[in-house]
């Protein structure tokens, strides 16, 4: 497939989750299932993230290296998609600052804050400390959007933890505690970013709203970059494509389906049905990477489905459209 191809089918798809009228996500029947399948559509993006990156670090990729390229390929295709559909990107200073602010603040930190992690402990570790971000998230929702806190809420937390636990398992080597400190500041950070997200969306479109986000990003990353001489573009093709591969999937798909999904179902409960990351990443690892797939592993998966299966019981979903 050309790249011209890969740009028409992104477009394509844009137009297909953003387009006025969609019954799918406009009825509030569907409310629900709708924003359970995008968030979910994220979580697979998301779930091929660290393979990507993996394949670009072996390129000769720095993280700076790899962070900058991903985003500014990625604002590029959400500015293509604005540009397409006729969409102004204009914001009230207001919402610019709201969105730039997200963008830095919270988007940059994250990922600055998990790729360090990984440098100092298990990556393993790193992503079971991230994965409490769920449970941040909850109580953050319920104190500043007031989303309520039911039971069926507090059983998915505890289902869809204990399955990420299970799936990640226990590395027994003594943990540096920076490392430990710049996972849980991620998911700190992460839970901030899906709550204040699920509040900024209510007034700015999540098109738009990308664009801002990525855009600020990827001038933050280059200029780090720049300044600390950790850029390196003289890459193998195989790295260019991860690069590609981890912009277009990871980024602009899974930020247009995921933001889409909380303004469908609410941060909190997008934040839970994400836990299936790790459960899909073991997956993909069976099959791209030849990795074992344990029964333990399977075991987790399936309790962590359980948990977020119960996400379409909840008794009132929130409708931001």
């Amino acid at each position: 497939m050309a790249i011209e191809d890969i740009v028409i089918v992104v477009i394509y798809f844009n137009r297909i989750l953003y387009a006025e009228g969609v019954s799918l996500f406009m009825s509030q029947k569907n409310q629900p299932w709708a924003g359970i399948f995008l968030v979910v559509i994220a979580t697979i993006a998301l779930s091929t993230e660290a393979i990507a990156a993996k394949i670009a670090y072996q390129g000769g990729a720095t993280v700076l290296t790899t962070l900058t390229v991903r985003y500014v390929l990625a604002v590029l295709f959400f500015a293509m998609m604005l540009h397409s559909a006729g969409t102004s990107i204009k914001l009230s200073l207001k919402h610019t600052l709201q969105a730039i602010g997200l963008g830095i603040g919270c988007q940059a930190v994250t990922a600055l804050s998990l790729f360090n992690a990984y440098r100092y402990i298990p990556a393993a570790m790193a992503i079971l400390l991230l994965y409490v971000y769920p449970t941040i998230t909850a109580i953050l929702a319920y104190f500043i959007l007031k989303e309520p806190l039911h039971w069926q809420k507090w059983l998915a937390l505890v289902l869809t933890s204990t399955g990420c636990v299970i799936i990640l398992g226990h590395p027994q080597e003594n943990l540096h505690p920076l490392g430990v400190a710049l996972a849980l500041l991620a998911a700190l950070i992460n839970a901030l970013f899906l709550v204040l997200s699920g509040k900024v969306l209510k007034e700015i479109p999540v098109p738009v709203f990308n664009t801002y986000l990525t855009g600020s990003c990827a001038l933050l990353f280059l200029g780090l970059g720049s300044l600390l001489g950790q850029l390196n573009f003289n890459l193998p093709l195989r790295a260019w494509l991860a690069l590609l591969f981890l912009s277009i999937v990871c980024t602009v798909v899974a930020m247009s389906a995921l933001l889409k999904g909380v303004t469908l179902i609410g941060p909190s409960r997008s934040a839970i049905i994400s836990t299936l990351e790790p459960a899909f990443t073991a997956v993909l690892g069976f099959f791209l990477l030849s990795e074992s797939l344990s029964l333990w592993q399977m075991i987790g998966g399936a309790v962590i489905l359980s948990g977020v299966l119960l996400q379409k019981k909840e008794p009132e979903v929130q409708n931001n459209g």
